[in-house]
């Protein structure tokens, strides 16, 4: 070897050295801040001193966290990390060979022979797969140190802070004075998001892992949409978004906020926006004049006013059952609910205006909104009063109206109708062998709110009662569906089946202008009714709060 190569090897094992020892000493100095992060003192001999008993703050509400100490370092209990979170979400459960965990839509293994957790599955959105430059999700895995004893795992402590938050994906951290640790706020918000215009509206959902907090302004032409969340997406993607409705100015990441600056078109006559708790979505709606002014002269003037107070009924969300390519139920002289429910939609909407009420109808032609947009529709509208319209089928010889408002905690007496369908188009679902049933899987939905239930039924106890009048049966009672209850809807609510179409003496009445004249007029004396009962008991309330 030559003198100048010697002095080339020389350099380089010393420059590795170098690297390789600052190396150590980073994480050395890594290793003494996470000590310091959960010891809240060391004693004579340098021993730390933990404190009696840990918590978990979760949510405002605080659990105790069950430890035990094992070679002077505090391990906490499998089931007193997870439990808490069950309120965020998470669940698990025992499987062989360790434990399965859910958290949102991503699944995860904890592999108690290897020591680590993993990932089985994580969320990806559809419409991300079809996209040219997508790349499937990095696994996750987390190595854990933990023991068992008497069947019960535990966690080392710095399981908390570092391999927790993996999971939830939420900053945990941790207060050495109450041995409390605290989960956060929420880390960089992995977001996707997705364009859907149709004639009357465009809508631009975001979607997020977790609740976040937003702002919307509108000024003449432009809208400021501000969150508190740094969205983790590609900048320039979103910029590229073309809309009939908008133009994406500018998107700034302050901190841990975002801010969008929009450019309205002369198409957009209306924004609004609303965060979906079902999905996690933060949904802006774009609308225009067309949705608010379908062309029918009775709907596009102006409400006259109320005498009401400051707290009243005043916008009604007026949704007509099913459209376009969901035809609903089928009436043996081929007549469809979706087109007898819009009839009934409009006159409702017309008779209501007269009244002096603003109404909103998630749809004015024969077109298909998905569920959770009429739930968005009636939200970001700042309805005060949801009611849906739909026809009822059943393979029996049933007639009659039926009023329905979903349940938080079980049900009660359900039709043997509503059962029976419900049955048949989970069947209908998977076979599609018979398209007469009305599907009521289909249209009961996120009305369950439970500051909104008591009012959802005393309205429902209204219209139950005008229509066993106008149909001359016995009185049947609200009642409320037997299906998994989705929260969403911000205001009371109700889902009307104003007839039988699988009966053909009620379907030929249906069919008439008359008859759904005096299904309209049952229903507007009750918001009528319903709105004296509901400006009564804010009145009330406000004397009671004014009296203590």
């Amino acid at each position: 070897m030559n003198r100048r190569n010697f002095i080339i090897v020389f350099l380089s094992l010393f420059v590795f050295h170098s690297l390789f020892s600052q190396s150590f000493k980073e994480i050395g100095v890594e290793k003494r801040d996470v000590k310091e992060k959960v010891v809240k003192q060391e004693d004579n001999s340098g021993k730390p001193v933990w404190p009696e008993n840990f918590a978990f703050l979760v949510n405002g509400k605080i659990f105790y966290l069950d430890s035990k100490i094992k070679d002077n370092v505090p391990y906490f209990s499998l089931s007193s990390i997870f439990n808490p979170l069950k309120q965020a979400g998470l669940s698990y459960e025992a499987t062989s060979g360790g434990y399965k965990i859910t958290i949102d839509e991503n699944e995860f293994f904890l592999d108690l022979k290897h020591f680590l957790i993993k990932s089985v599955k994580l969320y990806v959105d559809e419409k991300e797969k079809e996209k040219p430059d997508f790349t499937p999700p990095k696994p996750i895995v987390i190595p854990v140190d933990i023991f068992q004893t008497d069947g019960t795992v535990y966690f080392r402590y710095d399981f908390m802070y570092r391999g927790l938050p993996l999971l939830i994906n939420r900053v945990i951290g941790y207060d050495k004075n109450s041995g409390t640790f605290v989960v956060g706020r929420e880390k960089p918000v992995k977001i996707n998001f997705e364009l859907k215009e149709t004639e009357p509206y465009a809508i631009l959902t975001l979607k997020c892992p977790a609740k976040i907090k937003y702002s919307l302004i509108k000024s003449n032409d432009k809208a400021f949409l501000m969150v508190n969340a740094r969205f983790n997406i590609d900048r320039e993607k979103l910029l590229e978004i073309e809309s009939n409705f908008f133009k994406i100015l500018d998107i700034r990441f302050e901190g841990r906020k975002t801010e969008i600056d929009f450019q309205l078109t002369e198409k957009t006559d209306n924004v609004a926006a609303f965060f979906d708790r079902n999905f996690d979505e933060l949904k802006v709606y774009f609308y225009s004049k067309d949705f608010y002014n379908p062309g029918i002269e009775a709907l596009t003037k102006t409400a006259t006013d109320l005498n009401a107070t400051r707290f009243t009924i005043r916008k009604i969300i007026i949704d007509p059952g099913h459209g376009g390519e969901d035809n609903g139920a089928v009436g043996e002289s081929g007549v469809k609910e979706k087109d007898i429910a819009l009839k009934i939609g409009y006159k409702l909407a017309e008779e209501l205006k007269k009244r002096g009420y603003d109404v909103v109808m998630t749809r004015y032609t024969d077109v298909y909104v998905p569920l959770k947009d009429r739930t968005g529709i009636a939200n970001s509208n700042g309805g005060d009063l949801f009611i849906s319209i739909h026809l009822n089928a059943s393979y029996r010889k049933a007639s009659g109206a039926e009023t329905y408002i979903l349940s938080l905690g079980g049900y009660k007496q359900v039709s043997d109708t509503v059962a029976f369908e419900n049955r048949e188009l989970k069947k209908n679902k998977e076979n599609d062998t018979n398209k007469n049933l009305s599907n009521v899987s289909f249209i009961l939905w996120d009305m369950a709110q439970r500051e909104y239930i008591k009012d959802s039924e005393k309205f429902g106890e209204f219209v139950q009662e005008g229509l066993n009048k106008l149909m001359g049966i016995r009185d049947r009672g609200v009642k409320q569906a037997p299906l998994v209850v989705l929260k969403g809807l911000d205001m009371p609510g109700v889902l009307i089946e104003v007839g039988f179409i699988s009966n053909p003496i009620e379907e030929a009445k249906l069919k008439t202008d008359n008859y759904q004249k005096k299904i309209v007029d049952v229903i507007a004396n009750s918001v009528d009714r319903f709105r004296v009962f509901y400006e009564m008991r804010m009145k009330d309330l406000m004397d009671s709060e004014n009296e203590k």
